[in-house]
């Protein structure tokens, strides 16, 4: 798998992937999906330094997945910790290793910027695959959080 940071031409793949995202989410009978705040979202996310963006790519550079995180300070300190937004890979790339090199890249940016620990929270849905990366990532489940310390 290639990776890149997300730039303002991905916004189209991006609004239809986490539309897709959302479809297979607990929340979509629940909630409306809104385009104009994915949108407000994705440039923040280009924008913004405490948050990171990142599209996985395949051998022929089609965007497969993507992940988005950010850096967060404790309530109680100025000390900082990342804490995964969104993570998605297409349905015809799963199974391999793409959802764990996107979170390794989260992992190794948020160690880079100084934070503490990083935290992923899967939706229920997806749990139980989860459980899989998150054990080849060291990290530990802490309620329906995953934590890896830093």
């Amino acid at each position: 798998m290639r990776w890149k940071f997300v730039e303002e031409q991905d916004l189209n793949w991006i609004l239809s992937n986490a539309k897709a995202m959302f479809k297979e989410s607990e929340w979509r009978d629940e909630l409306e999906y809104d385009t104009e705040k994915i949108k407000k979202y994705f440039f923040s996310a280009l924008y913004n330094p405490n948050i990171f963006a990142i599209m996985a790519l395949d051998s022929k550079d089609k965007p497969i997945g993507f992940l988005t995180g950010v850096l967060m300070d404790y309530n109680f300190s100025n000390a900082q910790y990342g804490r995964e937004m969104d993570l998605y890979v297409v349905p015809s790339q799963r199974g391999g290793m793409t959802a764990v090199q996107l979170m390794k890249k989260f992992i190794d940016w948020c160690k880079g910027k100084g934070a503490k620990e990083v935290y992923f929270e899967p939706s229920r849905g997806v749990k139980k695959d989860f459980d899989g990366m998150a054990k080849r990532l060291d990290m530990e489940n802490i309620s329906t959080v995953y934590r890896k310390k830093l």
